[in-house]
């Protein structure tokens, strides 16, 4: 087992230059670093291009890896692709050291690799790079150890051979080489994969010789038996015996084996197989594409720890790159799942669009991913922001309950139910395409009070955020003490508020608006039959505004979308003047024409 006392690494920091949509990211790396955002913002491209620097397996580049900016017909024959990752020695409880230890195996494994940071601690940085090599017509790729870890990373320093130390030798990779499991990951191939995790695991089964040798003579006394009481297979043996009658030289006997008579071959028909209580057994191969995904993570995870314990004192880094955990899993499992991230040795990395997974960790691990323009951006929330009550409040207020605000282009905040149901119908209307297929949630925060949460997670990742308020005087300052504390203008200066005015609150508004039909709505939705109708019609002839505002909010979930689907289908009246205007700025964020 590997001398936990001396520590080991972790890589704290990757820097992606000119990577498809990543022209220019710093990512932050925890032990467990879960990335989120939005489908096509450049999560897979990084987890690719981390594979590419450092992967266990084939590694290559072509030109449709290479950024593109806008505008550009074909990618400049000078553009270089960076991937730079610093590492730093950790001690055995995960905390950063300020060096080596003397007797490290990495110190060992990258000697004069191991440079020094601005505050002298003892740091390594990888550099791998790809460039145009006209005489081949293909992308070049070295790799080096670098000689500082600047600030920030430059096109200057891209390329600048001063900046590399000497070469990466491929022995000095292996040892924290990424493995990259993407959504299409199924043990039912990885079984019969030579290169699997699986295989690499069971082609060595640490038996002795002489168990093998017991072992092999068992497996030949178990064919003879077989084949010696089968009919059928004797038969079949005495006339595939003529082969060495009609090749005489080169087949001496023939011998069927129904079972592998070698030990090594026995493993390429291993199989694993499940059963329920009071239920049948099957192969792994006949579950459930959400078993045969955890089954593939499940297999890693014995890969490294069994790599682990039997380092010997070697340098060994178990690096795990995700995509997808959550595909074919429901929630609850999808919960339970991010453990067993948790209990991987080494290090963890997780692409994942599931609101469940991200409720298991910290806001801290997240790296949120945004594309815009064609330019991918990444953002965290770093330690000591936000104090750890805040955090608590942002995890219970919207992790836990409005997780699919991460994964948002655009949130509307509301206070009230009537809002929450009603603002995507107005929208579904008013702009060109549905809500869900933009990526906009409209999302309730529970009342006037509770906005800051919203509002911090909102501004930490950089997530365009609307609000939609009441007017009445509470309503306005509560809403003006929540931007006050992200440090944004009060509202009637903060062009992304939107202020019913008049000391209404929204049922007031839309009664003011539209009255007339939404209490045509109201006896359309309560009518038993048709004297019933005819009997609401009468009563309602003789009832006031404040009668329809009170029954509006008296089933505000109820109502909430039928009065949008209401007035949008007036003739020539698609949204309320306020609802109308806070969605142009929605469109305007989002880069469209409503």
């Amino acid at each position: 087992m590997a001398d936990q006392s001396l520590g080991g690494i972790r890589l704290v920091e990757v820097r992606v230059r000119n990577f498809r949509c990543l022209a220019e990211v710093d990512v932050p790396l925890d032990r467990v670093t879960l990335l989120i955002g939005e489908n096509n913002a450049g999560k897979t491209s990084f987890l690719d291009a981390l594979y590419f620097a450092i992967g266990a397996g084939p590694r290559g580049i072509t030109e449709d890896d290479v950024f593109l900016a806008p505008g550009e017909a074909s990618v400049p024959r000078d553009r270089r692709v960076t991937i730079d990752i610093l590492i730093k020695p950790v001690d055995n409880k995960g905390g950063l050291l300020e060096k080596f230890p003397a007797n490290s195996s990495w110190l060992n494994l990258w000697g004069e690799g191991v440079t020094q940071d601005d505050q002298d601690h003892e740091i390594v940085g990888l550099r791998t790079q790809a460039q145009w090599d006209t005489a081949k017509n293909e992308y070049a790729v070295s790799r080096v150890f670098l000689r500082e870890w600047p600030s920030t990373l430059d096109n200057a320093h891209c390329m600048s051979p001063k900046a590399a130390k000497h070469a990466v030798a491929s022995n000095q990779l292996e040892p924290l080489a990424l493995y990259l499991l993407d959504a299409k990951r199924d043990i039912a191939s990885d079984l019969r994969n030579p290169h699997s995790f699986w295989s690499k695991l069971v082609s060595h089964p640490d038996l002795s010789p002489d168990a093998v040798k017991e072992i092999e003579a068992t497996l030949n006394e178990v064919n003879d038996r077989i084949v010696a009481g089968s009919s059928v297979l004797s038969h079949l043996q005495a006339h595939l015996a003529v082969l060495s009658d009609s090749l005489p030289g080169i087949t001496e006997s023939v011998t069927i084996t129904p079972v592998s008579r070698h030990l090594r071959d026995l493993t390429k028909g291993m199989d694993v197989l499940l059963s329920g209580t009071n239920a049948a057994t099957f192969p792994l191969s006949r579950q459930g594409m959400g078993t045969r995904s955890v089954a593939t993570i499940l297999t890693f995870r014995a890969y490294a720890d069994w790599k682990q314990t039997h380092a010997k004192g070697a340098a060994v880094h178990p690096l795990l790159a995700v995509e997808e955990p959550e595909a074919h899993l429901h929630p609850h499992a999808q919960r339970a799942l991010f453990k067993q991230f948790q209990a991987l040795p080494g290090q963890c990395i997780i692409s994942t669009h599931s609101p469940y997974i991200c409720s298991q960790t910290s806001i801290l691990h997240f790296r949120h991913f945004r594309r815009d323009n064609g330019l991918t951006s990444v953002r965290r929330l770093t330690a000591g922001t936000l104090n750890d009550d805040d955090l608590r409040k942002i995890h219970r207020a919207v992790i836990n309950t409005r997780g699919d605000m991460l994964f948002a282009k655009a949130v509307i905040l509301v206070s009230g139910e009537t809002e929450e149901q009603a603002l995507p119908a107005f929208a579904d209307a008013f702009l060109p395409h549905t809500s869900h297929e933009l990526g906009l949630s409209v999302i309730s925060v529970g009342g006037d009070g509770s906005y800051l949460p919203f509002l911090r997670l909102a501004e930490c990742f950089g997530i365009p955020w609307f609000i939609f308020s009441d007017g009445e005087p509470k309503a306005i300052s509560d809403v003006n003490a929540a931007l006050e504390a992200v440090g944004q203008p009060h509202i009637g200066a903060n062009c992304r508020v939107f202020a019913i005015a008049g000391d209404r609150d929204f049922e007031t508004y839309v009664a003011d608006e539209c009255g007339q039909p939404l209490v045509g709505m109201v006896i359309d939705m309560n009518a038993k039959n048709p004297q019933h109708r005819e009997a609401l019609t009468k009563e309602w002839a003789s009832k006031t505004r404040d009668d329809l505002i009170k029954e509006l909010r008296s089933a505000k979930t109820r109502y909430g979308r039928p009065i949008a689907e209401t007035i949008t289908s007036l003739p020539d009246h698609i949204c309320p003047g306020l609802v109308r205007d806070i969605l142009t700025a929605v469109a305007h964020d989002l880069h469209l024409s409503p």
